[in-house]
């Protein structure tokens, strides 16, 4: 039998209108009458609103051999006991989904490219350091996050030495990402390590300014992931698949904010080489593109 045909059954009997049940339960009669109509009357409002119309209700226990037995009493310690249990596996199941959008927020909130851009750009002097710094705090936040959530992380060797920065200048990047202020600070990297670069804001252009060049013009694509018109997943398919295998084999670089290991699986799946959170290490971003050449 339904919750609320209990209810409802006993009222009727009674002659006591829902709106009163709810004034002596001390709710609104709306309150009531969404539980009733939804079946989401827990144990223990059963109880409090049978209290308030004065009624009682005893379990009938029948065992296998036939014996019989009848108990308010264990009733009461039954509906108190599942009640309890009822709060606590809802308590469990909250804390456990605030837990997880909590640190997936917080994640997404580090590595959000406005904030620290819009800083590097007020301290243009100190923008390595900053970056550099920054980027050791979020590394560190980032492998606590990963434990908490479960997912692996990679803690690979950002070092690079000045031959191989030598061999990086000169070569150019065709840097993809909708957000202008990403773009000014990784130019700013890569002209003051000897890098060229050309930018898009979408995928589109990007899969255009390939195609437009003689192959082997660009030496890397530093793709940015979530971008109107095209993301970077769909620009990074279409450029493996042209014809020229040279353009189509031009090194792509996943750059994005987007720490998640379903982010980085797809990132490789679809034919990027590499996979960069923002915001990045410079020696991580250079020796990643030296890794590449």
């Amino acid at each position: 039998m339904k919750t609320s045909e209990i209810i409802n059954s006993i009222c009727s009997q009674l002659g006591i209108a829902k709106a009163e049940l709810a004034k002596r339960m001390g709710i609104y009669p709306s309150s009531l009458y969404r539980k009733l109509s939804r079946e989401s009357m827990t144990f223990e409002e059963l109880q409090k609103s049978l209290d308030a119309l004065g009624v009682s209700m005893e379990l009938q226990f029948q065992y296998p051999d036939g014996r019989s037995f009848s108990s308010r009493e264990n009733h009461e310690q039954i509906v108190e006991r599942m009640g309890v249990l009822e709060k606590m596996l809802e308590a469990d199941s909250k804390v456990d989904e605030f837990r997880k959008k909590s640190l997936r927020e917080l994640r997404t909130e580090l590595n959000s490219a406005v904030g620290y851009a819009e800083l590097c750009r007020r301290h243009g002097a100190q923008m390595d350091s900053y970056l550099d710094k920054l980027s050791v705090v979020h590394g560190n936040m980032d492998r606590t996050i990963s434990f908490a959530l479960g997912e692996s992380f990679s803690d690979e060797s950002d070092e690079i030495n000045s031959t191989q920065v030598e061999e990086l200048q000169g070569k150019r990047v065709l840097l993809v990402d909708d957000n202008e202020l990403n773009r000014e600070i990784l130019e700013e990297v890569l002209l003051d390590h000897g890098l060229l670069f050309e930018e898009a804001d979408n995928g589109s252009k990007a899969v255009a300014a390939v195609k437009e060049h003689e192959p082997g013009y660009y030496q890397f694509i530093l793709m940015d992931i979530e971008m109107p018109e095209m993301d970077g997943y769909e620009a990074t398919l279409k450029i493996r698949k042209l014809p020229n295998r040279i353009r189509a084999n031009t090194p792509i670089i996943a750059f994005t904010a987007n720490a998640v290991s379903e982010d980085r699986d797809r990132a490789f799946a679809v034919g990027m080489d590499d996979f960069l959170v923002k915001p990045v290490k410079t020696t991580r971003l250079l020796s990643c593109l030296n890794k590449l050449l």
